[in-house]
């Protein structure tokens, strides 16, 4: 993202922000947890700038960026669905070639330094490339390709300046209600859209 462009925020019908009452959920027993983050979104818009200023600052996850985005992008659908199935097999035994890949490379590393002074937030990044397949994460996602969902399509469409605030959203593996912020990530010569950022953020410590 460009330095100083303004994030466009994006309210979809399906799995984001309730702009109304606050709702009631449960979290576990604890029938008191409130869904409602409507209040938060200057504070969650402020973060996901900071975060991709610091994206397309960084010289290891822009380089990272453009090239899985040159290598996809030469790759078929099917190529990309094959890699989702190994991705998934992968996940259900812990470890493989793919996961690797993913979760320790250069990228994931800065991901996780840039993630580290915000870790009582943020419970994890995820870094899509311009079709949606995972370059680069912090922890392990169910999936591989990401371009079927809200936090890649509805995002990535709205090109540079592009933000989408998801409803929150209970996670097993944190045992917490966690909102998914996604940013566009732009090309800080071009302009052009290169991938997306996701951030999952820890409602409690959100709200407190």
């Amino acid at each position: 993202m460009q330095p100083g462009s303004a994030l466009k925020i994006a309210v979809v019908a399906i799995g984001l922000l309730a702009l109304g009452p606050a709702r009631p959920a449960v979290a576990g027993n604890d029938p008191t947890v409130m869904l409602d983050v409507s209040r938060q979104v200057p504070r969650i818009e402020r973060m996901m700038r900071e975060l991709t200023q610091a994206v397309s600052d960084d010289p290891i996850l822009m380089a990272g960026l453009r090239q899985a985005s040159q290598d996809n992008d030469r790759l078929s659908d099917a190529a990309i669905a094959a890699r989702d199935d190994a991705w998934r097999l992968q996940a259900k035994r812990g470890r493989g070639a793919l996961l690797d890949a993913v979760l320790t490379n250069p990228m994931a590393r800065q991901l996780a330094l840039l993630r580290l002074p915000r870790a009582a937030l943020i419970s994890d990044l995820m870094m899509m490339d311009d079709r949606g397949a995972l370059v680069a994460a912090t922890r392990l996602s169910s999936d591989y390709d990401q371009s079927d969902e809200p936090k890649f399509n509805r995002t990535f469409s709205q090109g540079a300046g592009g933000l989408t605030i998801e409803e929150a959203a209970y996670d097993e593996s944190s045992d917490d209600y966690v909102v998914a912020a996604s940013a566009t990530l732009a090309d800080p010569v071009s302009g052009l859209p290169l991938g997306v950022l996701t951030a999952n953020i820890s409602l409690a410590n959100l709200q407190r």
